[in-house]
């Protein structure tokens, strides 16, 4: 994804910063100005549209029309995850070390396995990382084991998750991490 910040005369009427986000040699780009911005921040604070229409002095239809663009073009994500612990799994973290230069693949393969709910690849430590869900260690056990026998594979190597710890949301850290003071 390239991101680069757009200062000159064709920005819309009254933005101050632009900031334009695309893929490179694919999806169309994205302008957006302050406002945009704004709303992204209360999105990320929780707040509704209604609450970031009231806040910030706009039009509830603007706030609409630019958050269904926002999320239209995956500016943002709204994912919507099971409470797991709830419903009797526990969740957890696998990484695998891959000795050929094809995470990719190896990443494809392992999010094609039951139980494995998302996947990225890394660059550091492990390769690939993929977030399991088990009921039990014969679950886990099962799952590592599918995971050895995906091609290029070296290592595996898992972790269960404890506990949840809530993540500050405020405005003032939100916009800090985004550099948006």
């Amino acid at each position: 994804m390239s991101i680069c910040y757009d200062t000159s005369s064709n920005m819309r009427k009254g933005a101050k910063n632009t900031v334009i986000i695309g893929e490179l040699n694919s999806r169309p780009t994205m302008r957006l100005d302050d406002l945009d911005m704004k709303i992204i921040v209360s999105l990320m604070s929780g707040l509704n549209n209604k609450e970031i229409s009231r806040e910030l002095k706009v039009p509830l239809s603007t706030v609409q029309r630019r958050t269904r663009r926002i999320f239209e073009r995956e500016v943002v994500y709204n994912k919507v995850e099971p409470n797991y612990r709830y419903l009797g799994y526990k969740k957890g973290i696998i990484h695998l070390y891959i000795r050929s230069n094809d995470p990719m693949t190896a990443a494809k393969r392992l999010a094609e396995l039951d139980r494995v709910t998302g996947v990225s690849i890394h660059i550091g430590n492990s390769d690939v990382v993929g977030d399991i869900v088990y009921r039990d260690n014969m679950e886990v056990l099962e799952i590592i084991s599918q995971a050895k026998k995906i091609e290029g594979v070296e290592r595996v190597v898992w972790s269960e998750e404890v506990t949840d710890v809530p993540v500050n949301r405020s405005k003032e850290k939100i916009l800090s991490f985004l550099k948006l003071r």
